[in-house]
């Protein structure tokens, strides 16, 4: 008798196990942010515009550009789970030029630390 409710035991929590697993929600994926820096030429420029819009507005209000004071080039801090990936959201012709950098939103305290822990 004990051994039969050890092993309806057994089975019960392994097929309690086995649905959570199945059931379990997919960890989320990390965003980081990333300081973008994108260059074109004015020839270039209306293409790229052409693309971004492709992306929609909520995505083109995130660049700032230079293109009105002579600089063709297009700033933005965007998000996204790489580097690659951010790379991936920009026009074609930007991708391979594009300046990407990790950046971290950080309170004086926290920048204070960490130059001590530097030097």
């Amino acid at each position: 008798m004990k051994t039969l409710k050890l092993i309806i035991a057994i089975v019960l929590i392994c097929s309690v196990s086995s649905i959570m697993a199945q059931t379990a929600k997919p960890a989320a994926t990390k965003m980081n942010y990333y300081f973008v820096m994108a260059t074109h030429t004015p020839e270039q420029c209306a293409n790229n515009l052409t693309e971004l819009k492709d992306k929609g507005d909520a995505f083109v209000s995130k660049f700032y550009f230079g293109c009105h004071h002579g600089d063709h080039t297009c700033y933005a801090i965007l998000q996204g789970t790489s580097e690659e990936a951010v790379r991936k959201s920009l026009p074609k012709v930007e991708q391979d030029v594009a300046k990407i950098m990790p950046v971290d939103k950080m309170t004086v305290a926290e920048l204070q630390k960490m130059h001590k822990v530097m030097k």
